[in-house]
């Protein structure tokens, strides 16, 4: 890399310095090659160096002959400026020896290969000027390493403001991870080279007709229609029609294409251009032609999941992750990324009346030389929005506009568009003029969105000039839509957060172009002598040809034509595979580097500052705890119906007077036969188990006679308190058993409980650790701030370390105390409404039946077993024979719903076989997998139900949009098998309904928690995908409107020269 070298021959140079000069200032004698305007005449050197190699063509000479003589004078010149250049720094600096060598710096190393090539193109271009060197010779590629000397313009800018060792880690690290994303990818590459020619070796057999005897002068009116590649003899492949055979012909490269797996660098590149998705389906036909389909499906089809995807994705993350390595010195070179005092965000909040709003600041103070009372109509919502309407009203104007060949001349532009865009403008412009005297001149330019409204203003007016009307100035007329995004504040903010600062975007725009002038120019002299090719023939052509490579829209294309074109003029065969690498080198670095560099500026800009983030997730953490204490309004209904407790009456007493009714839960306390606590840490010696009755224990004992021993004892049961408390808070934060559920509980054990995990959680006595004590990272510095061998600033930046920080045990607390505090209110509603938690109104909560479909729905398989209180795993002979992905992978979801997993998969799997003439009314196997996915679900959709309910219950199987989407599939199914057409007319019941069966494989998203767990992420996404959506559509609504505007109409054909008339 040219930023990676020794900058600096002063060793205690505090920052990095990439420029080669930039030091050299710092003596006292000035030399006047490193005097500013020298530098600058230099770089302006540079710039006029390429503009002459990029006219450098035998084609724009014969366009414009005097361009020879004038690129000749330029090159002359700059070549003795720049040769004067070096001859001063050898004698300043010294050639091999002194204290900065010239030839040891690597920038002096590079300006001196430029002059050599600056000589080189020199020398060439006089023989061409003698004709010594005819003007299509190949002799021009010497002038193709001339562009580079671009790099000479912008090394300026590589100067970093950070500790050398920094920036050489920085490198470092990047660096190596690129590479061993290169070698990983090139593993992959080689591989699939090799298999390419295990697997299909030369694919020479084509259609042709049976006349054909001699393979090597085959013509074109000799194979197929269209060209058919074929399988010999009664090889698996396709096989010719009648009339025809199939054969292998012998014909040139040039002819029957570059691509194919005769050898392992052709089938490299082969791998290459398949894995850029670029015609890599007609590939897989070739070769399912030639060879079994299945190797080609197989081999195909993975090459596209590993290269294509996980490869290109891997250099996209890798240059992310470099990136954000940069990220603070990105952020000192391109500057905060806090918004302007002056933009529209600078706003604060004022009530007027009832409401709040918005305003901006001191925007009450008059700037402007008009009366208060039009500044008042300038800051009124009507104002804005009768501009946004008339703004609205233009685009709609722009959009109307068509043409169709017949009635409309393109060539009349006079029409009635254009008036209406006069009246449009002209409001426009008064809109600016009105705005500029309310607000004075600075008070308006001084907002970035005024700057933008005085450009449209300004390109608008220029561009309703009749002779300038429907020109490139309609840029100007379709942008002005843009000012409705000015309409959605969270559009705006949005559209703040992508684009970020300009110098983001606008140093990787200027990088991008400075890489296709580059490598524009490096092509045009490497394919410039190429006879009758027109591709690379000029600069604005070769220009366009490499940013078609880097759209990677045909990008074969040009590949292939330059190849065939090469092959049959002086550069011959032995140049194809040079050519092909140069070209995979250029689409390698466009397409994962530049392009990558794009999406890390974008995540950067979309990325929040530390503070705001933290902010945000704790405001989300509490939002999500508040939101969990309130029940969902289909339990919250029973609220509203009035209390009906269970009641019960005691029989069986003796005596002579009568018992009112008594509740059920209170009395069922004294008739359960085992009662489940959890007892306080404090008293008990067993935590986290449940204590059943047993037979009476002595509450009364004689205390033990135990000897004091200095302090001993004392400390050891201290530290066994704490170990005791410190069991306890794991338990409660990992969620388990705060109440052990080994049988029905009564109201008052269930208070109890819940008395006893509130005192937990607040400390049973205050010298006990507290949870915001300990922070989930280990983090203990806060607890080290009175130590005396800390000094007062390092304790200050600790206490601000803190300060930043928020500790996710106390979020846990919080989930867990609306938890406990949900299961509380449901207890109440338990307990007054006898059909609450009551399955379809019908099953009885503690019914045998319900018991048991909830111990079958409920079923999973424990891939590990814990200890409770040490958390611990607990060995088991039977679970060592499985490795433990297996077992996790087990242990995923319950039984009932692998179950329904494998049926689902085995329903999906008989629908690929379904088609218009094997369907489910003809065919038996289709029709018993569908009785067994119906049966199956039936049995499911039961079982559930009966177990946890339909609707109005706690853990109902209707609960969310997963639960209406199963209903609604199961539906569908017993409604298709219960009627199965045999008539299926277009858009009939009978074919809405088999669309509606293609929802059947939702069902695996439902059933895996971790495929529900991306479909959730996915659509908290939603707000973020719209807005991108909306971006989109304006941007493409500007494109559009500007294609009509300018190129409505004047797009014809070629058609016969006899034909003149329409």
């Amino acid at each position: 890399m040219l930023v990676n070298r020794k900058t600096s021959f002063r060793e205690n140079l505090p920052l990095s310095d990439y420029g080669p000069d930039e030091n050299l200032n710092d003596s006292a004698d000035i030399d006047w090659v490193n005097k500013d305007w020298v530098r600058w005449l230099l770089r302006g050197c540079a710039l006029l160096s390429v503009t002459s190699v990029s006219m450098n063509t035998p084609a724009t000479f014969n366009n414009l002959p005097a361009l020879e003589y004038v690129t000749f004078v330029m090159d002359l010149a700059v070549t003795l400026l720049f040769t004067a250049e070096m001859v001063a720094k050898m004698h300043i600096r010294g050639m091999l020896k002194g204290d900065a060598p010239y030839l040891r710096d690597r920038w002096c190393q590079f300006d001196f290969f430029m002059v050599v090539c600056l000589w080189a193109s020199v020398l060439l271009q006089v023989f061409e000027l003698t004709r010594v060197v005819q003007p299509y010779s190949f002799w021009s590629v010497l002038r193709c390493l001339r562009p580079l000397i671009l790099i000479r313009v912008f090394r300026v800018f590589l100067k970093f403001s950070l500790p050398q060792n920094r920036i050489n880690s920085i490198f470092k690290r990047s660096y190596q991870q690129i590479y061993n994303v290169t070698i990983f990818f090139l593993f992959f590459m080689i591989l699939y080279g090799i298999l390419g020619v295990q697997f299909f070796g030369e694919l020479k057999y084509h259609c042709v007709r049976n006349n054909v005897t001699n393979t090597s002068e085959i013509t074109v009116f000799d194979l197929a229609i269209p060209d058919t590649y074929c399988s010999p003899d009664n090889k698996p492949g396709h096989h010719c029609p009648k009339g025809m055979k199939c054969i292998s012909i012998d014909i040139p490269k040039n002819n029957r294409g570059f691509n194919g797996f005769d050898e392992l660098p052709t089938s490299f590149f082969t791998v290459y251009e398949a894995a850029s998705q670029e015609g890599w389906v007609f590939l897989l036909y070739h070769a399912m032609d030639s060879l079994e389909s299945g190797v080609a499906l197989v081999y195909f089809i993975s090459l596209i999941f590993l290269l294509a995807w996980l490869v290109k994705n891997i250099f996209i993350a890798v240059i992310i992750e470099s990136f954000a390595e940069f990220r603070v010195q990105f952020q000192q070179m391109w500057g905060s990324r806090g918004k302007d005092t002056d933009s529209d965000s600078s706003q604060v909040i004022q009530q007027e009346g009832a409401s709040w709003r918005m305003v901006i600041q001191d925007e009450n103070k008059p700037q402007g030389l008009a009366p208060p009372i039009f500044q008042q109509i300038l800051r009124s919502s009507a104002f804005h929005a009768f501009i946004l309407l008339m703004v609205l009203a233009s685009a709609i104007a722009e959009a109307s506009l068509s043409f169709d060949h017949e009635t409309k001349n393109p060539k009349n532009t006079i029409d009635t568009f254009y008036f209406i865009e006069v009246f449009f403008t002209l409001l426009f412009d008064l809109e600016a003029v009105f705005k500029i005297w309310c607000l004075g001149l600075r008070g308006y330019w001084r907002r970035s969105l005024h700057k933008f409204e005085l450009s449209l203003v300004i390109g608008t007016t220029l561009h309703i000039i009749p002779g300038w009307y429907r020109t490139e100035l309609t840029y100007f007329q379709v942008l002005r839509v843009g000012r409705l995004i000015k309409a959605s504040p969270m559009l705006e903010d949005f559209c703040y957060k992508i684009f970020g600062p300009g110098k983001k975007l606008g140093s990787i725009v200027l990088f991008t172009m400075c890489l296709l002038i580059i490598a524009s120019s490096i092509s045009l002299q490497l394919f410039c002598s190429i006879k009758d090719f027109d591709k690379f023939e000029t600069f604005p052509r070769a220009f366009m040809s490499m940013f078609q490579i880097l759209t990677q829209e045909g990008w074969i294309d040009v590949v292939t034509d330059t190849l065939e074109n090469a092959d049959k003029n002086a550069y011959g065969v032995y140049f194809i595979y040079p050519i092909r690498i140069y070209f995979l080198l250029y689409h390698q670095v466009v397409n994962v580097i530049v392009i990558s560099l794009f999406v890390a500026v974008i995540l950067d800009n979309l990325e929040l500052d530390e503070d705001i983030k933290k902010l945000k997730q704790l405001k989300a953490s509490e939002q999500s705890a508040d939101e969990s204490e309130s029940l969902p309004f289909r339990l919250k209904i029973f609220e509203k119906f009035p209390n009906r407790p269970q009641m019960v009456r005691i029989h069986k007493l003796a005596g002579d007077f009568s018992v009112a009714a008594i509740r059920e839960s209170f009395m069922r306390q004294f008739s359960t036969p085992q009662l489940d606590l959890i007892m306080d840490t404090d008293e008990g010696t067993e935590e986290g188990q449940s204590f059943l009755k047993g037979p009476p224990v002595a509450l009364v004992r004689p205390p033990a006679l135990v000897a004091r021993s200095g302090g001993y004892v004392e400390k050891q049961a201290g530290v066994t308190m704490v170990i005791r408390e410190s069991n306890q808070h794991k338990l409660m934060g990992s969620g388990s058993g705060q109440m052990v559920n080994n049988g029905p509980k009564s109201l008052l054990s269930q208070q109890y409980q819940l008395r006893i995990s509130r005192r937990s959680m607040r400390g049973s006595r205050p010298g006990s650790l507290k949870l915001g004590h300990h922070k989930e990272n280990g983090d203990i510095t806060h607890l080290m701030m009175g130590g005396s061998n800390f000094s007062s600033n390092f304790a200050s930046n600790i206490g601000m370390h803190r300060s930043d920080d928020f500790d996710i045990k106390m979020i846990q607390q919080r989930k867990q105390q609306a938890e406990i505090k949900r299961n509380q209110i449901q207890d109440d509603l338990r307990e007054n409404h006898p059909f609450f938690d009551t399955p379809l109104f019908a099953v009885g909560r503690e019914s045998h039946i319900r018991q048991m479909c909830q111990t079958i729905v409920n079923a999973k398989y424990n891939y590990m077993l814990r200890d409770p209180v040490t958390g611990k795993e607990l060995q088991s002979v039977y679970k060592r024979i499985l490795p433990m992905w297996i077992r996790k992978l087990f242990g995923l979801v319950t039984y009932l719903d692998w179950i329904m997993i494998m049926v689902t998969i085995m329903s999906c799997g008989s629908m690929f076989f379904e088609t218009p003439h094997r369907r489910l009314t003809n065919t038996p196997e289709l029709k018993y997998a569908e009785y067994i996915f119906v049966l199956s679900m039936s049995v499911e959709m039961g079982l559930k139900i009966l177990a946890n309910g339909f609707f109005f219950t706690p853990k109902a199987v209707v609960k969310d949009v997963s639960g209406v989407l199963e209903i609604f599939i199961y539906v569908v199914s017993v409604i298709f098998l219960g009627w199965q057409p045999q008539e299926v007319p277009p858009l009939g019941g009978a074919h809405i309904l088999m669309l509606l069966r293609c929802l059947r494989p939702l069902r695996i998203f439902i059933l895996v928690p971790h495929m529900r767990k991306v479909v959730y992420e996915l659509v908290r996404g939603f707000k973020e995908i719209l807005l991108v959506s909306v971006l989109l559509i304006v941007l493409i609504f500007v494109f559009a409107t500007f294609g009509v505007h300018l190129l409505g109409g004047k797009l014809a054909r070629c058609n016969d020269h006899k034909i003149t008339i329409r």
